[in-house]
């Protein structure tokens, strides 16, 4: 019997057939291959399923393909949490890309800090396309820590402690884990390594401003409404996080680089 833990990668998919390729093969592409990968297909209309069954024939690990109707992606998420054989689940949307190494960065920080619930890498969020191999040409926000969820490696017992995503939320549900998360002092620890490119178009969910702004207020209300219940201090847990010193000291090359 092997003890080589076992990684879940699950990906959400709502109408995403022109990147979902390309995300599913950055997962294929990871030098600590996952376990298995789960999509879960949140109601799409378009060509998303025929993309994932196709790529799963030739993949190297198992794809599963499941289908819901469509709910969100925190119902989508908990759908794959559920199916899920992983002792760490991972999660990337359908239009965003994993550097190769992802996995086995944040294998290695929660292997070095066996008390942490997540890792929590860096991104570079970019506009437009990116061919296989190439950093992206149009660079948005540089490498840095953000609150997105497929930056992270999660300890299965820390999402079944915590409790599933919440599936009353369009927005904000990934912000609102991770608070739930520090308010029971779950360890998170952020690295300086870029794992994502978050790609920014004109469909992403977080596009309107406004819209997204309310949300992540809510976010917060909720949480301050959860600690004044318990009798808490309302204070941010920032001994819940410890920040690697390699986040202090990041330098990638942004450009694309010449033929």
């Amino acid at each position: 019997m092997s003890d080589k833990p076992t990684i879940s990668v699950i990906i959400p998919v709502h109408n995403g057939e022109r990147y979902l390729a390309e995300a599913i093969r950055s997962v294929l592409d990871q030098t600590l291959p996952p376990d298995e990968l789960i999509v879960v297909d949140d109601g799409s209309t378009d060509g998303s399923a025929a993309i994932a069954r196709n790529m799963g024939d030739t993949a190297a690990i198992p794809i599963r393909y499941v289908y819901q109707e469509n709910q969100g992606p925190a119902a989508a998420r908990n759908h794959g949490i559920r199916l899920a054989k992983g002792e760490f689940l991972a999660f990337l949307d359908a239009d965003d890309l994993w550097t190769p190494e992802k996995s086995r960065y944040q294998m290695q920080v929660l292997m070095e800090h066996p008390q942490a619930s997540v890792a929590w890498g860096c991104s570079i969020t970019f506009a437009g396309d990116m061919l296989p191999g190439e950093s992206p040409a149009s660079v948005l926000v540089p490498l840095s820590p953000r609150f997105l969820l497929q930056s992270m490696l999660f300890r299965r017992a820390a999402l079944e402690r915590v409790g599933g995503f919440d599936e009353t939320m369009r927005l904000g549900e990934d912000v609102d884990w991770l608070f739930r998360a520090m308010e029971r002092s779950h360890l998170i620890v952020v690295h300086g390594e870029l794992v994502v490119y978050y790609r920014r178009h004109g469909n992403n969910s977080t596009s309107d401003e406004d819209q997204t702004s309310r949300a992540l207020t809510g976010v917060l209300k909720k949480s301050l409404d959860r600690r004044r219940a318990q009798g808490t201090l309302i204070v941010n847990r920032l001994s819940s996080l410890l920040i690697l010193p390699s986040v202090k000291n990041i330098h990638y090359n942004l450009q694309r680089p010449k033929a």
